[in-house]
């Protein structure tokens, strides 16, 4: 996952559709940890961050840092998701912060964005974002993946008792406020402070998933 350089201009006007989260989106981010924003902008654009993704899969890294949920015995050898950036999204990060900052009501600046790349299966274990993503902003960027299972009932929980959970063969990992990535938009998602995970599903085409990451300054 690659840090912001300071030069990367936002996309222009005719790249995005209007946008400026109402009232409920507000209250559900805040309330809820997470809000579904759609209709962001049209297929055409979808089908450039598509591209890039796609194009950008052989440079996928596994990243030095990031969240790594502590689990034993067989739940450990689940495979890292490795990660690229591009300049498309890289501006499209920039592009979102005033939505990320109207959203949250935080003063917030662009962290890392990435796609996150899944072959094989889809799943996601047991994790909170690191301390960078006050606010996650999730999308569908190439393929298909399953919905994210948010845990809201687990906020204030270390990554160590995620890790037991996840090792707990009686837990259950479908459980949780299931959310579908909008296609045509993101999903907001309070990362760093709602436990989310994805059961895991097998998936028979390359798939990657764009996080665009804030931090607030206070």
């Amino acid at each position: 996952m690659s840090q912001l350089a300071p030069e990367i201009v936002p996309l222009d006007a005719t790249d995005l559709l209007p946008f400026v989260p109402t009232a409920a989106d507000r209250r559900s981010f805040r309330t809820l940890g997470h809000a579904h924003l759609d209709d962001l902008w049209d297929t055409g654009f979808r089908d450039r961050l598509a591209d890039e993704a796609r194009e950008r899969r052989t440079h996928a890294r596994v990243p030095d840092a990031g969240p790594r949920t502590p689990v034993e015995g067989r739940r450990r050898v689940r495979k890292p998701t490795p990660a690229a950036t591009g300049p498309l999204l890289s501006r499209l990060h920039v592009s979102m912060t005033g939505v990320a900052r109207t959203l949250s009501g935080r003063l917030l600046v662009p962290s890392f964005s990435s796609y996150g790349y899944y072959e094989g299966d889809d799943e996601v274990l047991l994790h909170l974002d690191t301390a960078d993503c006050d606010v996650t902003l999730l999308t569908t960027a190439l393929g298909r993946v399953g919905p994210l299972h948010l845990r809201p009932e687990l906020r204030g929980r270390a990554m160590a008792e995620l890790g037991r959970l996840e090792d707990d063969v009686t837990w259950d990992r479908h459980g949780g406020v299931q959310v579908d990535y909008p296609r045509l938009g993101l999903t907001a998602l309070a990362g760093n402070t709602v436990p989310h995970n994805r059961p895991g599903r097998p998936i028979t085409e390359p798939s990657a998933v764009a996080a665009l990451c804030y931090r607030a300054l206070f």
